[in-house]
Protein backbone atom coordinates (compact mmCIF):
# COMPACT_ATOMS: atom_id res chain seq x y z
CA UNK A 1 0.00 0.00 0.00
CA UNK A 2 1.62 3.46 -1.12
CA UNK A 3 3.12 5.80 2.34
CA UNK A 4 0.42 8.80 3.20
CA UNK A 5 3.45 10.92 3.46
CA UNK A 6 5.24 9.69 0.32
CA UNK A 7 1.97 10.76 -1.49
CA UNK A 8 1.70 14.25 -0.51
CA UNK A 9 4.87 14.99 -0.87
CA UNK A 10 4.69 14.07 -4.56
CA UNK A 11 1.54 16.21 -4.74
CA UNK A 12 3.21 19.22 -3.25
CA UNK A 13 5.86 18.92 -5.77
CA UNK A 14 3.68 18.51 -8.40
CA UNK A 15 1.93 21.79 -7.04
CA UNK A 16 5.06 23.87 -7.04
CA UNK A 17 6.15 21.88 -10.89
CA UNK A 18 2.80 23.46 -12.09
CA UNK A 19 3.30 26.66 -10.47
CA UNK A 20 6.57 27.70 -12.54
CA UNK A 21 5.41 26.35 -15.62
CA UNK A 22 2.25 28.38 -15.54
CA UNK A 23 4.37 31.16 -14.67
CA UNK A 24 6.74 30.26 -17.35
CA UNK A 25 3.45 30.12 -19.90
CA UNK A 26 2.10 33.28 -19.36
CA UNK A 27 5.70 35.09 -19.44
CA UNK A 28 6.09 33.63 -22.68
CA UNK A 29 3.23 34.43 -24.39
CA UNK A 30 3.02 38.27 -23.45
CA UNK A 31 6.75 38.42 -24.63
CA UNK A 32 5.28 36.13 -27.93
CA UNK A 33 2.76 38.84 -28.70
CA UNK A 34 5.36 41.90 -27.99
CA UNK A 35 7.81 40.06 -30.65
CA UNK A 36 5.61 39.49 -33.37
CA UNK A 37 4.79 42.91 -33.29
CA UNK A 38 8.28 43.54 -33.98
CA UNK A 39 8.88 41.00 -36.63
CA UNK A 40 5.65 42.01 -38.89
CA UNK A 41 7.35 45.40 -38.55
CA UNK A 42 10.40 44.24 -40.48
CA UNK A 43 8.85 42.50 -43.38
CA UNK A 44 8.19 45.54 -45.23
CA UNK A 45 11.93 46.98 -45.04
CA UNK A 46 13.61 43.88 -45.41
CA UNK A 47 11.58 43.37 -48.96
CA UNK A 48 11.83 47.03 -49.84
CA UNK A 49 15.96 47.07 -49.01
CA UNK A 50 16.19 43.67 -51.00
CA UNK A 51 14.95 45.58 -54.01
CA UNK A 52 16.88 48.66 -53.78
CA UNK A 53 20.09 46.10 -53.33
CA UNK A 54 18.32 44.53 -56.38
CA UNK A 55 18.35 47.43 -58.20
CA UNK A 56 22.30 48.68 -57.47
CA UNK A 57 23.77 45.42 -58.36
CA UNK A 58 21.24 45.63 -61.80
CA UNK A 59 22.76 49.39 -62.12
CA UNK A 60 26.15 48.51 -60.96
CA UNK A 61 26.56 45.93 -63.75
CA UNK A 62 29.56 43.73 -64.48
CA UNK A 63 31.07 45.64 -61.36
CA UNK A 64 29.11 43.25 -59.46
CA UNK A 65 31.01 40.46 -60.49
CA UNK A 66 33.96 42.10 -59.08
CA UNK A 67 32.32 43.05 -55.54
CA UNK A 68 33.58 40.14 -52.99
CA UNK A 69 30.62 39.44 -51.61
CA UNK A 70 28.91 39.12 -54.66
CA UNK A 71 31.19 36.74 -55.88
CA UNK A 72 30.96 32.81 -55.71
CA UNK A 73 33.74 30.76 -54.87
CA UNK A 74 34.66 27.34 -54.78
CA UNK A 75 33.16 25.69 -51.34
CA UNK A 76 35.65 23.86 -48.83
CA UNK A 77 34.24 25.16 -45.87
CA UNK A 78 31.34 26.75 -44.55
CA UNK A 79 30.17 29.63 -41.95
CA UNK A 80 26.97 28.53 -40.17
CA UNK A 81 25.44 31.03 -37.58
CA UNK A 82 23.37 29.04 -35.71
CA UNK A 83 20.36 31.04 -33.35
CA UNK A 84 18.64 28.71 -30.42
CA UNK A 85 17.30 29.67 -26.84
CA UNK A 86 19.78 29.61 -23.83
CA UNK A 87 17.35 28.40 -21.71
CA UNK A 88 15.61 25.05 -23.52
CA UNK A 89 11.71 24.08 -22.45
CA UNK A 90 10.61 24.78 -25.78
CA UNK A 91 9.77 21.18 -26.46
CA UNK A 92 11.69 20.76 -29.98
CA UNK A 93 12.33 23.78 -31.76
CA UNK A 94 16.02 24.10 -30.52
CA UNK A 95 16.57 20.26 -31.32
CA UNK A 96 15.03 20.66 -35.36
CA UNK A 97 16.77 24.18 -35.97
CA UNK A 98 20.29 22.17 -34.73
CA UNK A 99 19.33 18.96 -36.86
CA UNK A 100 18.40 21.22 -39.92
CA UNK A 101 21.68 23.15 -39.82
CA UNK A 102 23.81 19.71 -38.73
CA UNK A 103 22.19 17.53 -41.58
CA UNK A 104 22.65 20.85 -44.46
CA UNK A 105 26.55 20.62 -44.07
CA UNK A 106 26.77 17.53 -43.74
CA UNK A 107 24.90 16.95 -47.22
CA UNK A 108 27.17 19.70 -48.69
CA UNK A 109 29.85 17.53 -47.70
CA UNK A 110 32.86 20.58 -46.44
CA UNK A 111 34.42 21.72 -43.21
CA UNK A 112 31.41 23.40 -40.84
CA UNK A 113 32.25 26.82 -39.05
CA UNK A 114 29.89 27.56 -36.69
CA UNK A 115 28.82 31.21 -35.19
CA UNK A 116 26.57 30.23 -32.31
CA UNK A 117 24.08 32.52 -30.27
CA UNK A 118 22.29 30.86 -27.12
CA UNK A 119 23.91 28.18 -24.95
CA UNK A 120 21.51 25.38 -26.25
CA UNK A 121 23.56 25.49 -29.33
CA UNK A 122 26.62 25.59 -28.09
CA UNK A 123 26.40 22.72 -25.83
CA UNK A 124 25.24 20.22 -28.80
CA UNK A 125 27.48 21.40 -31.01
CA UNK A 126 30.57 21.00 -28.42
CA UNK A 127 28.70 17.30 -27.27
CA UNK A 128 29.52 16.20 -30.83
CA UNK A 129 33.26 17.53 -31.27
CA UNK A 130 32.42 20.54 -33.44
CA UNK A 131 34.51 23.39 -33.49
CA UNK A 132 32.97 27.08 -32.73
CA UNK A 133 34.27 29.48 -35.24
CA UNK A 134 32.69 32.33 -32.81
CA UNK A 135 30.31 32.59 -29.89
CA UNK A 136 27.91 35.37 -28.30
CA UNK A 137 25.42 36.06 -25.73
CA UNK A 138 21.70 35.40 -26.35
CA UNK A 139 20.14 38.39 -25.18
CA UNK A 140 16.38 38.96 -25.30
CA UNK A 141 16.49 42.72 -25.33
CA UNK A 142 19.14 42.68 -28.20
CA UNK A 143 19.02 45.77 -30.92
CA UNK A 144 20.15 45.57 -34.47
CA UNK A 145 23.09 47.34 -32.95
CA UNK A 146 23.75 44.96 -30.49
CA UNK A 147 24.19 42.00 -33.17
CA UNK A 148 26.43 44.13 -35.53
CA UNK A 149 29.37 42.00 -33.76
CA UNK A 150 27.55 39.20 -35.28
CA UNK A 151 27.63 40.75 -38.97
CA UNK A 152 31.25 41.91 -38.70
CA UNK A 153 32.77 38.40 -37.80
CA UNK A 154 30.15 36.71 -40.61
CA UNK A 155 31.79 39.31 -43.04
CA UNK A 156 35.18 39.67 -42.29
CA UNK A 157 35.48 35.64 -42.43
CA UNK A 158 33.97 35.50 -45.57
CA UNK A 159 35.74 38.44 -46.73
CA UNK A 160 39.54 37.20 -45.46
CA UNK A 161 38.43 33.25 -46.71
CA UNK A 162 37.79 32.09 -43.33
CA UNK A 163 34.97 30.43 -44.79
CA UNK A 164 33.42 30.56 -48.91
CA UNK A 165 29.91 31.00 -47.73
CA UNK A 166 28.00 31.88 -44.90
CA UNK A 167 24.79 31.22 -44.06
CA UNK A 168 22.29 31.10 -40.89
CA UNK A 169 20.21 28.61 -39.12
CA UNK A 170 16.80 29.79 -37.07
CA UNK A 171 13.42 29.12 -36.54
CA UNK A 172 11.79 30.83 -38.56
CA UNK A 173 8.24 32.57 -37.29
CA UNK A 174 4.85 33.07 -39.42
CA UNK A 175 1.29 34.45 -38.12
CA UNK A 176 -0.44 32.14 -36.99
CA UNK A 177 2.39 30.47 -34.63
CA UNK A 178 3.83 28.76 -37.12
CA UNK A 179 7.44 27.50 -36.38
CA UNK A 180 10.31 26.29 -38.87
CA UNK A 181 13.45 24.98 -38.81
CA UNK A 182 15.07 27.40 -41.59
CA UNK A 183 18.94 27.75 -43.27
CA UNK A 184 19.28 30.30 -45.58
CA UNK A 185 22.54 31.56 -47.45
CA UNK A 186 23.70 35.18 -46.54
CA UNK A 187 26.91 35.39 -48.45
CA UNK A 188 27.70 35.63 -51.17
CA UNK A 189 24.77 37.53 -52.08
CA UNK A 190 22.64 36.38 -54.83
CA UNK A 191 20.94 39.19 -56.41
CA UNK A 192 17.79 39.01 -58.29
CA UNK A 193 18.53 41.18 -61.18
CA UNK A 194 15.48 42.38 -63.23
CA UNK A 195 15.24 41.59 -67.04
CA UNK A 196 14.38 45.10 -67.57
CA UNK A 197 16.11 46.93 -65.26
CA UNK A 198 15.03 51.11 -64.58
CA UNK A 199 18.34 53.35 -64.95
CA UNK A 200 19.44 56.28 -63.03
CA UNK A 201 22.00 58.73 -62.38
CA UNK A 202 23.33 58.14 -58.94
CA UNK A 203 25.92 59.80 -56.89
CA UNK A 204 27.49 58.47 -55.31
CA UNK A 205 28.49 55.58 -57.79
CA UNK A 206 25.98 52.43 -57.31
CA UNK A 207 29.46 50.77 -56.64
CA UNK A 208 30.32 52.56 -53.67
CA UNK A 209 26.73 52.35 -52.46
CA UNK A 210 26.50 48.78 -52.34
CA UNK A 211 30.34 48.73 -50.32
CA UNK A 212 27.79 50.91 -47.78
CA UNK A 213 24.34 49.23 -47.99
CA UNK A 214 25.76 45.27 -48.40
CA UNK A 215 26.69 45.43 -44.44
CA UNK A 216 23.78 47.14 -43.48
CA UNK A 217 21.74 44.53 -45.14
CA UNK A 218 23.63 41.56 -44.01
CA UNK A 219 23.22 43.17 -40.37
CA UNK A 220 19.55 43.79 -41.09
CA UNK A 221 18.82 40.24 -42.20
CA UNK A 222 20.87 39.14 -39.28
CA UNK A 223 18.88 40.93 -37.23
CA UNK A 224 15.15 40.11 -38.51
CA UNK A 225 16.21 36.45 -38.63
CA UNK A 226 17.23 36.87 -34.47
CA UNK A 227 13.97 38.16 -34.12
CA UNK A 228 12.26 35.67 -35.65
CA UNK A 229 14.23 32.99 -33.82
CA UNK A 230 13.08 34.54 -30.25
CA UNK A 231 9.51 34.89 -31.40
CA UNK A 232 9.45 31.63 -32.29
CA UNK A 233 11.15 30.95 -28.84
CA UNK A 234 8.88 32.15 -26.58
CA UNK A 235 6.11 30.75 -28.74
CA UNK A 236 7.27 27.86 -28.51
CA UNK A 237 7.91 27.88 -24.87
CA UNK A 238 4.51 28.89 -24.23
CA UNK A 239 3.34 26.12 -25.93
CA UNK A 240 5.37 23.94 -24.15
CA UNK A 241 4.62 25.12 -20.71
CA UNK A 242 0.74 25.15 -21.28
CA UNK A 243 1.47 21.29 -22.23
CA UNK A 244 3.38 20.79 -19.02
CA UNK A 245 1.16 22.47 -16.88
CA UNK A 246 -2.14 20.21 -18.30
CA UNK A 247 -0.31 17.35 -17.43
CA UNK A 248 0.67 18.16 -13.98
CA UNK A 249 -3.24 19.09 -13.32
CA UNK A 250 -4.09 15.68 -14.69
CA UNK A 251 -1.15 14.46 -12.27
CA UNK A 252 -2.26 15.86 -9.19
CA UNK A 253 -5.92 14.71 -10.09
CA UNK A 254 -4.24 10.75 -10.22
CA UNK A 255 -2.56 11.35 -6.94
CA UNK A 256 -5.90 13.14 -5.59
CA UNK A 257 -7.48 10.34 -6.08
CA UNK A 258 -5.10 8.00 -4.86
CA UNK A 259 -4.21 9.90 -1.87
CA UNK A 260 -8.27 9.25 -0.77
CA UNK A 261 -8.32 6.08 -1.90
CA UNK A 262 -5.30 5.04 0.33
CA UNK A 263 -6.58 7.05 3.37
CA UNK A 264 -9.80 5.34 2.67
CA UNK A 265 -8.16 1.87 2.79
CA UNK A 266 -6.53 2.60 6.09
CA UNK A 267 -9.09 3.97 7.81
CA UNK A 268 -11.26 0.97 6.77
CA UNK A 269 -7.92 -1.31 8.16
CA UNK A 270 -7.93 0.41 11.32
CA UNK A 271 -11.69 -0.05 11.82
CA UNK A 272 -11.28 -4.01 11.04
CA UNK A 273 -8.53 -4.10 13.19
CA UNK A 274 -10.32 -2.34 16.39
CA UNK A 275 -13.57 -4.19 15.51
CA UNK A 276 -11.18 -8.13 15.23
CA UNK A 277 -9.79 -7.02 19.21
CA UNK A 278 -13.43 -6.22 19.94
CA UNK A 279 -14.54 -9.53 19.06
CA UNK A 280 -11.76 -10.97 20.75
CA UNK A 281 -11.76 -9.11 23.94
CA UNK A 282 -16.04 -10.47 23.97
CA UNK A 283 -14.62 -13.99 23.37
CA UNK A 284 -12.42 -13.88 26.13
CA UNK A 285 -14.84 -12.61 28.86
CA UNK A 286 -17.63 -15.20 27.76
Amino acid sequence: MPNLRDIRNHITSVQSISKVTRALEVVSGVKGHRLQARVEGTYGFADRSWQVLNHLAACAGEAVRENPFFRAREVHSLGMLLITSDRGMVGPADENVFLAAMQHITARGVEGKWITIGRIGRANLLQRGQTIYADFPHNDRAGIADLAPVARVLMDGFADGAFDEAWIAYTQFRPGARLKPTVRRLLPVQADVPSAPRFYVFEPSPEAILDELIPRIVLFQIYEAFLEALTSEHVARNAAMHAATKNANELLQHLRLTYNKTRQQQITAEILDILGGSLGVKGENV
